[in-house]
């Protein structure tokens, strides 16, 4: 079988590390490349961004030298909308796309709404949705100096979040897997997950496994089954869209 690259991007507050187990459990035709957001990891000199076209310049920059075979995205949370403007911007920029896109735990384009409090929000508020989402343990969300660190950077992902308007152009042509949680509150109205078909004129596949909004980690191996399983059935593909 031909081999794909897989972009892969984490959910607000987190870096590419959510990502460190994921090669030694994919199969070998699939190459794992976490993609790195600033204010975290290797960039965590760099100032956490807030605006969405300079994400995507420095995004788009990390992606070139992977560009010239079959690839594909996957994010979850914030991640699954970075993606999936990533493989707007890619078709526009460089006319290339995505043989897949994989859209996990997120709100579909066009059942979001605007929120443009969380650069100014309070700290206690931060930390209240941080609770809500039930990803970060009660000692972490306790301990003053890892918070210090942590919150700059969720804010700034809460606004690129809460900030996200849908542009209107015409729906990507990839084929598209969307990964819900049956305990994740997004996931209660099930156009949250089932409105992204209108994102792609190509194949589409819902998924949901029994967790909250980390299924992710709770259920690894069944989401690193199913994302190869999709894989599976659609490369090879050429990347490249005619001009």
């Amino acid at each position: 079988m031909a081999s794909v690259t897989l972009f892969c991007l984490p959910y607000a507050g987190a870096g590419a590390a959510v990502y460190r187990d994921w090669q030694g459990r994919l199969p070998g035709w699939i190459k794992l490349v976490p993609l790195h957001l600033p204010g975290r990891g290797v960039r965590y000199g760099q100032p956490a961004v807030t605006q969405w076209p300079a994400l995507m310049d420095l995004l788009v920059s990390d992606m070139r030298p992977h560009l010239a075979s079959p690839f594909a995205i996957f994010g979850h949370s914030m991640g699954a909308l970075i993606g999936y403007e990533l493989a707007h911007t890619l078709r526009d920029r460089l006319r290339c796309q995505p043989v897949w896109l994989g859209a996990s735990a997120c709100t579909a384009p066009s059942r979001r709404e605007i929120d443009l409090k969380w650069l100014s929000c309070s700290e206690s508020e931060l930390i209240e949705e941080l609770q809500s989402l039930q990803g970060t343990p009660p000692e972490l969300l306790e301990n003053r100096e890892l918070m210090d660190l942590v919150l700059p950077v969720v804010r700034a992902d809460f606004h690129l979040c809460g900030s996200y308007r849908p542009e209107r152009r015409p729906p990507l042509t990839c084929p598209m897997l969307v990964l819900g949680g049956t305990e994740d509150e997004l996931s209660q109205e099930p156009l949250n997950l089932r409105a992204w078909s209108k994102e792609t004129s190509a194949a589409f596949r819902l998924e949901m496994f029994d967790g909250d909004h980390f299924f992710i980690h709770s259920h690894q191996n069944a989401v690193l089954d199913v994302i190869a399983g999709s894989l599976a059935t659609v490369v090879p593909q050429a990347a490249t869209i005619d001009a």
